[in-house]
């Protein structure tokens, strides 16, 4: 199978939609912006890994998992085939500052803004974990959608 780089991460994509965790051999790493927002588990490993900047990055904890999220709901299996970027920062969270509406950020090692309701609800982000602190760490880069 000869894949460009260009078709890769929709290939990707439909794969791990569809349950399939592998790709053959000759295939790589990629990265998936078309899944963005999405939840992965690897079979047989309890590990979580959303994928953000279309990179999985590994829920560390159960309570950094609750922060951000009320249930396991709509994790899929697979996507062990997306590039493994960086874990979030133990504790990270959803945060508000003040109360403006739509500025609701997820704050790690940086607080990045989630611009748009859509992209809220394509992470299945839960509005009742929102936090209102009284500092948060600097920009970093918006969370993109899908």
């Amino acid at each position: 199978m000869n894949l460009s780089l260009r078709t890769l991460p929709v290939v990707l994509a439909a794969l791990s939609l569809a349950g399939v965790s592998h790709l053959p051999a000759s295939a790589a790493q990629a990265t998936c912006t078309p899944c963005n927002g999405y939840r992965y588990e690897e079979p047989g490993s309890p590990a979580v890994y959303v994928v953000i900047d279309g990179v999985r990055h590994h829920v560390p904890d159960e309570a950094t998992y609750f922060n951000l999220w009320r249930t396991r709901d709509g994790i899929l299996p697979g996507g062990t085939n997306i590039t493994l970027g960086e874990p979030l920062l133990s504790n990270s969270y959803l945060g508000q500052d003040g109360f403006a509406p739509y500025k609701v950020y997820l704050v790690g090692r940086s607080r990045r803004w989630i611009p748009t309701p859509e992209i809220f609800n394509q992470y299945a982000f839960d509005a009742n974990k929102i936090q209102h602190p009284a500092n948060m760490p600097g920009p970093g880069p918006d969370i993109p959608g899908r």
